[in-house]
């Protein structure tokens, strides 16, 4: 019986050994003398798997905490020194806006829209 390891990425490569077949003799004196070893095998398998996936764990950690760094550099880089002020401001007004607008009735809305879209048409037909 062959259990192969080509599976596992380059950079795990270091939790494997230096064999890449590990190969389960037939000529094993009895049939619980294999299964052991095939137990054996599969428990170190089980724990190559566990130490991969902690590797995994670890480097969800890493992403989530620079995606946080990234996400706080990029809205100060964005929106300046305060971000959450004008993230404020900008929530406030467009509450102020939509009020206004829904107070409006919906004739007056196409009454004042009319000249601007037929300017926006003639200005795009020159």
């Amino acid at each position: 019986m062959l259990l192969r390891r080509a599976h596992i990425p380059q950079e795990e490569v270091f939790l494997v050994g230096i064999e890449d077949v590990v190969v389960i003799d037939d000529s094993v004196a009895t049939a619980a003398d294999r299964a052991r070893l095939q137990h054996e095998l599969l428990q170190k398998e089980l724990d190559l798997l566990r130490a991969r996936l902690e590797i995994v764990r670890s480097q969800v950690g890493v992403v989530a905490k620079s995606g946080v760094t990234w996400v706080n550099a990029s809205a100060r880089s964005q929106l300046g020194s305060y971000p959450w002020a004008k993230f404020a401001a900008l929530a406030a007004s467009s509450f102020l806006v939509t009020t206004a607008v829904r107070k409006l009735s919906f004739g007056s809305i196409t009454a004042a829209a009319i000249p601007l879209v037929t300017a926006a048409m003639k200005k795009s037909m020159r």
